[in-house]
């Protein structure tokens, strides 16, 4: 096949370019150009440029996109909602149809996120005891309903729905958006560490009781899930979407407990921080700077409640996750990256 995927050289793009180029024909899309190879085509484009994005699906007629280019979260007040919007959300669905006008059959597969759903679903813990009021258990599925508190989570929703509405008239035959959990890798894990650690990772940081569950998602994991989508495509016209995670669920105490076993900074001090502390911030903050109050006490809700998505619709596609915590941090393939 024919395959298309933007953010060529970025976190996720890179490694998935390699791997599909080794059975598919890939073209991969980026503002930077890479080294062409047998099977790979660098392409250097801006997706805003709609244009150029046009040119590039009529020249190549790619039987599958895989959308992972895109603005990930930025400090806060660096980048304006228009700015997300326009490169999540419009430019996404202006690839999606331009792709389609010139392949009817073609498969569209988009790198969303999780965040999507907004924060603190799952029951948010006591403030004073660190405890849960709702069963850890209580996870988010792809039914449940989103109410995003970011712009960035804004821009993926809009993006989804955009698609959907694609989807729905006819004009994508095939589509299926991936709910990505927080990625990490060896040799990336700002994910984790935003969790688990202080500003220039001088120390550890304990929240509280440090129980609170979250998901996440090796990179490798989704490449190969990515993979195995693509070798299994049917193609009818139809819409998935899927929660794309690790199989099981880490704990704060567990994270920092992978990264003192295998990470260089395995002597700094944890400190633990009452969880009252971090409401007061949060509220403070948001006092100071009202209009984005929702973000500052999005960010209490990621530190305080479980933040667990369900996976058993990936896991019911068949597809059996290699990777974890524990073997990405592990000494063999911190060595290999």
């Amino acid at each position: 096949m024919k395959i298309l995927i933007t953010g060529a050289n970025g976190f996720i793009g890179n490694p998935l370019c390699r791997r599909l180029a080794a059975n598919h024909r890939v073209i991969g899309l980026d503002k930077t150009n890479a080294v062409s190879s047998e099977n790979f085509v660098s392409t250097q484009a801006d997706l805003t440029n709609f244009n150029s994005v046009d040119a590039i699906c009529q020249e190549h007629t790619p039987d599958v996109v895989i959308h992972c280019a895109g603005i990930a979260h930025q400090k806060i007040g660096s980048t304006d909602l228009s700015t997300y919007m326009h490169v999540n959300s419009k430019a996404t669905e202006n690839l999606a149809k331009t792709a389609a006008e010139n392949n009817p059959g073609m498969c569209f597969i988009f790198l969303s996120s999780i965040s999507v759903y907004g924060e603190g679903r799952q029951g948010r813990r006591n403030v004073q005891t660190g405890q849960s009021r709702k069963n850890n258990n209580n996870s988010v599925g792809e039914d449940s309903d989103c109410h995003p508190s970011s712009d960035y989570a804004l821009s993926k929703l809009d993006a989804e729905r955009r698609l959907t509405a694609l989807n729905d008239k006819g004009i994508i035959q095939n589509l299926i958006i991936l709910r990505l959990a927080p990625v990490y890798d060896c040799e990336w894990s700002y994910n984790l560490d935003r969790r688990v650690t202080v500003p220039s990772n001088i120390a550890y940081i304990k929240y509280g009781s440090g129980q609170q569950e979250m998901s996440a998602l090796a990179r490798p994991n989704l490449v190969d899930f990515i993979e195995y989508l693509v070798h299994g495509l049917k193609h009818n016209q139809r819409i998935d979407i899927f929660n794309v995670c690790d199989e099981k669920t880490y704990n704060f105490n567990q994270i920092i407990r992978t990264f003192k076993a295998f990470d260089a900074h395995h002597n700094q001090p944890v400190i633990s921080l009452p969880l009252p502390i971090v409401w007061l911030t949060t509220r403070m903050a948001g006092i100071l700077f009202f209009q984005k109050r929702k973000w500052f006490y999005s960010c209490y809700d990621k530190l305080s409640s479980n933040q667990v998505f369900d996976n058993k619709k990936m896991l019911s596609t068949g597809f059996e996750p290699k990777y974890s915590l524990q073997t990405i941090f592990c000494p063999a393939n911190k060595k290999k990256s």
